[in-house]
């Protein structure tokens, strides 16, 4: 940003500034200083409280630095600052921002995406791809990872740090006699999100293949933002009941009772589907008056029929050494059936936060080469 692509002034109204027609508070410019005095520059934290600071604090002086790229202020209660332009005007909006997460984009079964090689990500190029297709579409697959049991650990800590549930670290996707789960059998699991009932829910989901001898078990994923699109195109009123009436989930299994309460759709600050809770054989929805409850229950049979819609769905087999990471507040996944008896089929899985790719997709475009989570030193 130059002298001549800046405008800046005081305004009198706010006892800010005005840069670029973006008027700018004092107590706001004032919390953005980065001098040695009021500003660590290893943690990144103030030395100060800002809320000590004085509610009637103006600018009193503002000028632009002889080369267009800084700002200099002269406070009311003596503290001068400089900033540098471009840090603030991505900070407003009035540029590029790099370290913006891609914005999602909803899909359906046309959706053409890439496959990614596990022995290409140290190129930290490729590992970029890898997360921006992620935050577009919600998920990624990965090919030839090591299949050692339990490799899923290092695997998924590549990208952020293992939440530990009752069902442990890692759990284990096999037929098993008197299953706990219908995931350890071999019947087709209709399109559904995972662990709806926890609070927080687990954010990432993967599921790594270590062995698997049968046809069928197909993997399938749905778009959850493309299918509460759909659903609001039918019928508005079936959207807004699914993203109002709270619907408690509960597990009662033999580890635990675990339950949360809220709408079936979420929406983020920018308006974004970012959460679908999805498990009809675990939901209860209050007992409402019958009116609401017959709109309800018109509009969660849509979802249903929307969310296992082939029009919607991707398909694909796991292979030992493929490993899929999904967006479990986003999409739908399931299951086709196999024959159980055909061979042995062994799939891991484990969770995640969302913040650890955010966070590794930030530190590689600040230009790290580290194509990996790092960890504090103790």
């Amino acid at each position: 940003m130059t002298a001549t692509m800046t405008e800046i002034s005081r305004d009198s109204a706010s006892g800010g500034i005005n840069f670029s027609g973006k008027v700018l508070h004092p107590l706001w410019l004032r919390e953005r200083v980065v001098e040695a005095e009021a500003f660590d520059h290893i943690s990144h934290q103030r030395l100060y409280e800002p809320a000590e600071l004085d509610p009637g604090l103006k600018v009193k002086i503002a000028s632009l630095g002889e080369n267009g790229r800084n700002l200099s202020v002269a406070f009311s209660d003596g503290y001068e600052a400089v900033f540098d332009l471009d840090i603030l005007a991505r900070e407003i909006g009035l540029s590029d921002n790099p370290e913006t997460i891609p914005l999602p984009k909803g899909w359906r079964s046309d959706l053409e995406f890439k496959r990614f090689d596990w022995n290409k990500l140290d190129d930290p190029a490729e590992m970029k791809a890898l997360l921006t297709a992620y935050f577009k579409n919600a998920f990624c697959i990965m090919d030839n990872t090591p299949t050692d049991r339990d490799s899923l650990k290092q695997h998924a800590r590549r990208f952020g740090f293992v939440r530990v549930t009752n069902f442990g670290e890692l759990f284990n996707v096999e037929t098993k006699p008197a299953a706990t789960d219908l995931a350890y059998t071999d019947l087709a699991l209709a399109s559904h999100t995972d662990n709806p009932y926890r609070w927080p829910v687990p954010s990432i989901q993967y599921l790594h293949c270590l062995a698997n001898e049968v046809s069928g078990g197909l993997s399938t994923l749905v778009d959850g933002m493309a299918v509460a699109e759909a659903l609001a195109d039918e019928n508005q009123d079936w959207a807004d009941i699914l993203e109002a009436v709270p619907v408690r989930f509960r597990y009662d299994g033999p580890t635990g009772i675990y339950e949360d309460t809220a709408p079936l759709i979420a929406r983020d600050y920018r308006g974004f589907v970012n959460h679908i809770r999805f498990s009809p054989r675990l939901d209860f929805v209050p007992a409402l008056d019958p009116e609401t409850l017959t709109v309800f229950y018109a509009a969660r049979r849509r979802m249903h029929q929307l969310a296992n819609d082939l029009a919607f769905q991707i398909q694909f087999p796991f292979r030992p050494g493929t490993l899929l990471m999904m967006n479990n507040y986003r999409l739908f996944h399931g299951r086709t059936a196999f024959n159980g008896k055909q061979g042995y089929r062994h799939l891991q899985g484990c969770y995640i936060d969302h913040d650890g790719p955010q966070c590794l997709y930030r530190t590689l475009v600040n230009g790290s080469k580290d194509t990996y989570i790092k960890r504090e030193e103790s």
